[in-house]
């Protein structure tokens, strides 16, 4: 018996309800607690120090509508990510809204494939930047706008108006063209909805695949206007600066090698589609759950059993295989067919995988489970899909089905949840370390260079170092007036020179001088903020980055102590953390650095009377150091023996000790005090 129209739509609502629930289980939970990544501080360094306007201009050189559409977003959002991030999430629904609506309109109301469809899209680890909200609202929107271009221009296939297919038609081109303007390189989902047409018409056609593909030619013509206005434009009319979006030397540099450039394409072409299709859904589940804690992993993998019933149950209602004349029905739906729509899904996805991964390859991009990289995966997602649920769902056996893809929408939502618990981790991080840099330095000298280790924080660019110190210390300046520099081989080399280099990011301009260096560091969760005293350079046993090969040009002069101390913004770095050992500890080191031992010492005294205590042993080295100078032996020493505890450490103190003769200013309280220390340490 037939399904009513009443009933059809119940069921659509129905199915909309548990792709709700799963987005929102998955994402919603401690959103408010994610902060600003990446591409974010750039942002937010142009919006705040010169004006949304000039996002405008940070954007002209690649994609000049995505500055239109953040200068705009920042007049009415403000600054909090948290709106970013929930409009992000209402474009990630809708573009599986629209996936969704396309496959019913290719092949006729197939809910059940259409639904673990859309459910494994809405959690693709493929894609883990749903935690990024600023910088990645262009992208989610260009997405929708491509995926609502894709179901229109189905919808205007099977219209029999007109008007209506007209009108369908110009709106659909309009969007695709925005989407692309947006995000260039989606340009390629052009090749996606190419198969979509393709399939719409094999499945509809009494004929052969020549007549087929006519027919699939003829009606993407309209479409391809839209792809030569954007090509047309984005060729002959814009200069583009970024590498891989100038197309001019891509082409220039083929026509010079044509053998070789198109070998290395097609090499990347096989390795990056077979990461599409099948890396996508392995490789990001490995790198998330590789060294994860016990207490992480079984906290976010009890949470996503959640979103992993609510579309088991919707599976389990919705399979063909429930009902014994549902399979048969399901089959049936889709007239004319000449192979069923399993088989087309893995042609569908295998081949549109291909032509949607060729032009990116061809801009030198590549698909990178790591990092920011992973975005150019995307576009790829819904033939990544495609490909996966025809291959999974034909496989006999409705028990196994039903565990198989409740396995793989398990590991998807564990992925995503541990994606999202590692970003508020490292907010809270490096919240907590720019706290204590305010607590540490009260003020610090223009032009210095700060190079910054934070362990737990994978920084990738240069500017989410410089712009937070900038809203700290210098938020009414429209330039850049304190440096930093990520801790790599080229700053250790560049350190070593003491040469003054600069770079243009966008439209910041930054100069680092190399010969004003501050290194600071925090060698893991439960050590403080170090800043590195360069003249005799001691570092915590935990310490693993390569801040050492940087720490002996560290100038700790470059902290001013006499000012009045900064006061952080707590609407980007959060509440001031509460004043615990961290605290203490960075009020001793101000207190040595000022060689003032009397306050240094009754700094130590009331934080141990406070019930504190240093977790990394190398913080107990100011409170040995004011002890001893003082001429507290007996009250140094236990402290003391907890620096000996590593062999190394105890090497570094013995050294600290015997060249701070040489550097202090001051005259040391206590003439033993030195003899003391050589003979605890040396000895």
């Amino acid at each position: 018996m037939a399904k009513t129209s009443s009933q059809i739509k119940q069921s659509d609502w129905g199915i909309f309800l548990i792709l709700i629930g799963i987005t929102a289980l998955v994402y919603v939970p401690s959103i408010n607690r994610l902060g600003y990544y990446r591409d974010d501080w750039n942002n937010l360094f142009n919006a705040y120090t010169q004006g949304s306007q000039m996002l405008i201009q940070h954007y002209a050189s690649d994609r000049p509508l995505d500055g239109y559409l953040l200068r705009y977003a920042f007049d009415i959002l403000g600054y909090n990510p948290l709106p970013y991030l929930f409009i992000n999430l209402i474009f990630r629904f809708l573009s599986g809204f629209f996936f969704y609506r396309s496959i019913l309109v290719v092949w006729r109301n197939l809910k059940f494939p259409a639904f673990v469809a859309t459910a494994l899209f809405l959690v693709y680890p493929g894609f883990l930047r749903q935690v990024d909200g600023i910088a990645y609202l262009p992208h989610q929107f260009a997405m929708t706008c491509m995926m609502a271009s894709i179901w229109l221009s189905l919808v205007a296939l099977q219209g029999r108006a007109v008007g209506a297919k007209v009108a369908f038609t110009v709106f659909s081109i309009a969007l695709s063209i925005l989407g692309m303007f947006l995000m260039e390189y989606y340009l390629s989902l052009e090749a996606f909805r190419a198969g979509l047409f393709y399939c719409y018409f094999y499945n509809r056609t009494a004929g052969g695949k020549i007549k087929v593909s006519f027919k699939t030619l003829k009606a993407f013509l309209p479409w391809v206007l839209g792809i030569v206005i954007f090509m047309v434009w984005r060729g002959l009319v814009f200069e583009a600066s970024r590498a891989g979006t100038d197309l001019k030397p891509i082409i220039q540099e083929f026509l010079a090698h044509p053998k070789y450039i198109g070998a290395i394409w097609l090499q990347k072409l096989m390795h990056n589609w077979f990461k599409a299709l099948f890396g996508s859904w392995v490789i990001p589940t490995h790198a998330s759950l590789n060294n994860l804690t016990v207490k992480m992993f079984w906290g976010s993998a009890a949470w996503a059993l959640i979103p992993a019933v609510v579309f088991t149950i919707g599976f389990v209602l919705l399979m063909p295989e429930r009902r014994r004349t549902g399979s048969a029905a399901e089959e049936n739906t889709v007239v004319r067919v000449k192979a069923n729509w399993r088989h087309q899904w893995l042609v569908l996805g295998s081949l549109s995988a291909l032509l949607i991964l060729l032009p990116l390859i061809i801009a030198g991009r590549e698909i990178n489970f790591s990092s920011s990289l992973d975005r150019f995966g995307y576009p790829s997602s819904y033939s990544a899909i495609l490909f996966l649920v025809g291959l999974m769902a034909s496989i006999e056996g409705k028990w196994f089905k039903i565990f198989l893809f409740a396995g793989i929408m398990w590991a998807a939502a564990t992925v995503q949840t541990v994606n999202k618990n590692n970003y508020i981790a490292q907010t809270e991080t490096v919240n907590d370390f720019w706290w204590q840099l305010s607590w540490r330095a009260p003020g610090i000298k223009p032009g210095t260079l700060v190079i910054p280790s934070i362990s737990g924080f994978p920084a990738e660019e240069d500017y989410e170092l410089f712009v937070p110190i900038h809203l700290i210390y210098h938020p009414d300046e429209d330039h850049v007036v304190i440096g930093s520099d990520l801790i790599n081989q080229i700053a250790v080399k560049n350190a070593k020179m003491g040469i003054v280099d600069d770079r243009k990011v966008r439209e910041i301009f930054l100069q680092k001088d190399y010969s004003r260096l501050l290194a600071l560091s925090k060698p893991g969760d439960k050590s403080c903020l170090h800043v590195i005293d360069g003249r005799s350079p001691v570092y915590s046993s935990g310490e693993w980055s390569r801040i050492q090969g940087v720490g002996s040009f560290s100038q700790i002069d470059l902290i001013q102590t006499d000012v009045e101390p900064v006061t952080v913004p707590e609407a980007f770095f959060g509440p001031e953390p509460e004043h615990g050992w961290c605290y203490y500890y960075q009020m001793m080191s101000i207190s040595q650095q000022n060689e003032d031992w009397e306050e240094t010492a009754r700094l130590a005294d009331e934080a141990l009377a406070a019930g504190l205590h240093a977790e990394d042993a190398v913080e107990w080295l100011p409170l040995v150091q004011s002890y001893a100078y003082t001429g507290r032996f007996d009250e140094a020493k236990p402290y003391g023996e907890i620096l000996k505890t590593d062999q190394f450490l105890q090497f570094e103190a013995c050294q600290y000790f015997r060249d701070a003769v040489e550097f202090l200013t001051k005259p040391i309280p206590d003439a033993k005090a030195q003899e003391f220390l050589e003979k605890e340490f040396c000895e």
